[in-house]
Formats: C-alpha cells, structure tokens, sequence
C-alpha cells in the first residue's frame, strides 16, 4: 500500500499526486516526447553510427505529422576553394522559404572573403512591386578540411553576430560554375549559378544532384532571372544598416528577413 507520498511503497513510473495537476501533466509529456525521440532518432544497430551522428530535431511540425526521417547528414563538396567560391551568384532555383517569399526575380548572392577569414554576403532580390530587397550577413568556416560546411549569420545583438544557421556546399562545379547550397535538415536548398540563365539541361541536372543527396527534388521552385543583368543592383528600397556601420549599435541590426 501507499500513502501518496514519495517512497519505497509507491509504484515506480507513476507520477506524484501531491504534485500540481500541470507540473504531472508536463512529466508524462516529457517522457513520452523523450521515448518517442529516442525511438525515431536513434541509429539502427549495425550501421556503425552514433546517436550523435543522427539529426535529432524534435519541433512542433514534426509532431503534428509523420517526419522523413534521415539517419545522417547530406554529403557535401570534398573540397571547396573558398577564393574561387567568392564573387557573384545567381539564385536558379530553391526549396521554398519564407524569407524570400516577396522575391520574385533577380536573387542574387555577393560573396567577399575578408582578411579575418570570414564570409561577407549581400543578398539582393526584387520584389513584386519593383523595390529591391537586401539582407546582410556574415558566414564562418566550421570544417577547415573542406570548407564546404560553413555557419552564417544575418542578425547582430550589441554589434555581436548571434542566431548561426548552417550553410552547406553541397556540390560545386569544377570550374566554379555553379555551387549547390543546403543544409542538414534537407529542409533549404539553393541552385546557384555563375550564368544568370543557364542552359535547361544543366538545371535539371542540378537539381538532380539534390535529389542523389536525399533532398525533395520535387518541391525545388525556379528562380525567374533577367538575362541583361549587369554590375551592382539598384539600392534597395528597405534595408537595415549593416553591422558595423555608424547605426548598427542597436540590436538586431540586419535580418534575413529583409529579403522577405
């Protein structure tokens, strides 16, 4: 028998009753959420990975619906010459999101290698009604072997970069033609080219490439570019001082979000 309170007599598992009906309610709701991750993410016995290896994301979407589970992470480029990679691209096609969800042409991606070894980005766009949008960000190198698996960054706190996402090279032309970016989650992906309009045939073997990497090849939507661009965009209708600039001691000071 049991009194309700804590100890030898009471069954094991079951919840406290003297605790608040909420705080019993968030235990067994942790302990389901915690065997169900367990279960999902854990690395099949014999593949040789640990459970470290494995992506581990438990977020309210994957709850609400049955998640496409992936056991490791997508292959990315062997070696990526980051001077090579700098320069211009441009936006051919992506999976979509939301922070490009005003940008209707013209995506475009300026990369600048600084003399701290970071990434300086400027990515431009236009939007619907004919304004340009512009983001700002900053990317570090993470894997010093490859440098195919970077971090970046478009919000600042006090002048301090924060919010780090992953940037992936996942493929990159051997004469730096064109570059396929993603990350982990397989969940953003990005067909960059050198050529503002590229022949048909080299996009769809592209994003083709995507699909050998495990990313939805179906759900790639293509990025409508002019065929005259040249030199620098027009100034952006709406954007955030950079970090860095006189007025960028508030926080946050740049956001991917301008680009939306």
């Amino acid at each position: 028998m049991t009194d309700g309170k804590p100890g030898p007599g009471r069954p094991r598992g079951k919840t406290d009753p003297n605790k608040p009906k909420r705080q019993r309610r968030n235990v067994r709701r942790d302990r389901e959420l915690a065997s169900w991750a367990q279960e999902i993410y854990t690395a099949p016995p014999g593949t040789g990975q640990t459970t470290d290896e494995t992506e581990a994301q438990v977020t309210v979407s994957t709850c609400l619906r049955k998640p496409k589970v992936h056991l490791t992470a997508p292959a990315t480029a062997p070696k990526v010459d980051l001077s090579r990679y700098m320069g211009r691209w441009y936006e051919i096609a992506r999976l979509p999101y939301f922070t490009e969800r005003r940008c209707v042409k013209n995506v475009t991606a300026d990369y600048k290698l600084g003399e701290d070894g970071m990434v300086y980005v400027t990515n431009r766009c236009i939007h619907k009604d004919g304004g340009t949008g512009q983001a700002k960000a900053i990317a570090r190198v993470v894997d010093r072997a490859s440098n195919a698996r970077l971090e970046i960054s478009f919000r600042t706190l006090y002048g301090v970069h924060v919010l780090w996402d992953d940037y992936w090279i996942i493929g990159v032309g051997a004469d730096y033609d064109y570059a396929l970016v993603g990350q982990p989650t397989r969940r953003r992906g990005w067909v960059l080219s050198r050529d503002p309009v590229p022949a048909e045939d080299k996009v769809q073997q592209w994003i083709a490439e995507f699909g050998t990497r495990g990313f939805p090849t179906e759900d790639f939507i293509r990025t409508p570019q002019d065929a005259d661009q040249q030199g620098e965009p027009a100034a952006p209708s709406r954007q955030r001082p950079a970090a860095g600039s006189p007025a960028g001691t508030r926080p946050p000071v740049s956001s991917d979000q301008d680009l939306a």
